[in-house]
C-alpha cells in the first residue's frame, strides 16, 4: 500500500500535524462546551466521559470531509461535537448492555457511579448532541435523528444474534447501522454543511461508510488478536467476524470449545488462547484482514468523485491507517 509521500502535496507530516491541530481543536471545544453547562448534577459525568482524550475519528472526519469541498474548519466545529457526543452516548449505553466494568483501561460510567446515572448521561448526551446539530437547521437534525434510529437498530440486532444462526451478512448489517452509520454521517454533514452537491456529496457518504466497516472490522480483529486478554466478545457473546469464520469452518473441537465459551462471563485467559490458536489455524486472522482491505481500498476508490486537493489527499490517508487505529471505539 502506498504511503503518504506518494500523493502529491502532501507528507506525512503534513498529515500528522494536521490530525494534532485538529484534534487539540475539538478538545478545546469539548471543554468550552461543557463550561457553559449549567446543570451541575450530571456535569462530573459529562466531564468523566467526553474529556477521556479518545481518537475523536468522527469529529475529525466531519471536519476534513467538509474542507476536502471548500469549506471553513471553523464552520465545522460544533457539528463535529455533536457527531462526537452521539458516539459517547452509545458508548455509555452499551457498556450497560455489556455490564463491561472497563474502557481503554478506566472504569466505565456505570460501573463508577451507577446504571441509572449512566443512562441519564447518555441521554443528556444525546440531546446535546441534537442542540448542536439545531445550529446548521432541520436537514442536518433530521440526517441525526436518522443515523440515532440506525445506531438502536444496529444495537437491537446486536443483542438478539445468535452464533448458531447469524449469516456474515446479518454481521455487516450490524456494524453497517451500529458503527459505520456514525461515520457515513459524519463525512455527508461535514460536506453538506460545507455546500458540496452530487457528486462530491454521496462520494464522501459512501467514503464514510466504508471506512467504518473497515474500522469496525479491525476493532473486532483486534478484540481478539490481543495478546494476554481475554476477549470482551468471546465473554459478552457479541457476534463478529472471527467467530463467525471459525464456527463456519472450524474443526468439531475448536466449533464445541467456542460454542462452550461464547457468551461466558468467566471465560478464562487460556481458554481464550485455545480459542485464538485454532482460529488462527484455520486461517480466520488471515480472512476478516481480507475483509477490512477490501473496505479500505472501497473507501479510497470512492474518493475519485472528490476535487483534488490538500484535504483529499488527508482523506486517502485516513482511510491508509486504519491498521494504526487499535483498540476500542472510542
Amino acid at each position: 500500500m502506498k504511503t503518504i509521500s506518494s500523493f502529491s502535496g502532501c507528507t506525512e507530516e503534513d498529515f500528522q500535524a494536521y490530525v494534532l491541530d485538529t484534534k487539540q481543536l475539538v478538545e478545546t471545544e469539548l471543554e468550552s462546551l461543557l463550561s457553559h453547562i449549567s446543570d451541575p448534577n450530571l456535569l462530573p459525568l459529562l466531564e468523566y466521559a467526553l474529556l477521556s482524550k479518545g481518537k475523536r475519528l468522527r469529529p475529525l472526519l466531519t471536519i476534513l470531509s467538509g474542507q476536502s469541498v471548500g469549506g471553513v474548519r471553523e464552520r465545522a466545529v460544533q457539528l463535529a461535537l455533536s457527531f462526537e457526543l452521539l458516539h459517547t452516548a452509545t458508548l455509555v449505553h452499551d457498556d450497560i448492555i455489556d455490564q463491561d466494568t472497563f474502557r481503554r483501561g478506566r472504569e466505565t460510567v456505570h460501573s463508577k457511579w451507577s446504571t441509572n446515572g449512566a443512562l441519564l448521561l447518555g441521554d443528556a448526551l444525546i440531546a446535546l448532541s441534537v442542540n448542536l446539530a439545531a445550529g446548521y437547521g432541520s436537514r442536518i437534525v433530521k440526517i441525526l435523528s436518522s443515523i440515532g434510529l440506525e445506531l438502536c437498530d444496529g444495537e437491537y440486532i446486536d443483542v438478539t444474534l445468535s452464533l448458531e444462526d447469524a449469516t456474515e451478512q446479518d454481521y455487516y448489517a450490524k456494524i453497517g447501522k451500529k458503527s459505520a452509520s456514525l461515520f457515513r454521517g459524519a463525512a455527508f454533514c461535514g460536506a453538506l454543511i460545507a455546500g458540496a452537491e452530487s457528486p462530491e456529496l454521496e462520494a464522501l457518504g459512501n467514503y464514510g461508510e466504508s471506512f467504518g466497516m473497515a474500522y469496525q472490522l479491525k476493532d473486532d480483529l483486534e478484540d481478539i488478536l490481543r495478546k494476554e486478554q481475554i476477549s470482551q466478545d468471546l465473554k459478552n457473546g457479541n457476534v463478529t467476524l472471527p467467530f463467525l469464520y471459525t464456527h463456519r469452518n472450524g474443526d468439531g473441537y475448536s466449533r464445541k470449545l467456542l460454542s462452550e465459551n461464547f457468551g461466558n462471563k468467566h471465560v478464562t485467559l487460556a481458554v481464550t488462547q485455545k480459542i485464538r490458536d485454532g482460529m488462527e489455524e484455520i486461517g480466520a486472522f488471515r480472512y476478516c484482514q481480507r475483509r477490512i482491505t477490501e473496505y479500505s481500498r472501497k473507501s479510497q476508490e470512492s474518493l475519485k468523485d472528490v476535487r483534488d486537493s490538500l484535504f483529499k489527499n488527508f482523506l486517502m490517508r485516513f482511510s491508509m491507517c486504519i491498521d494504526e487505529f487499535e483498540g476500542q471505539s472510542r
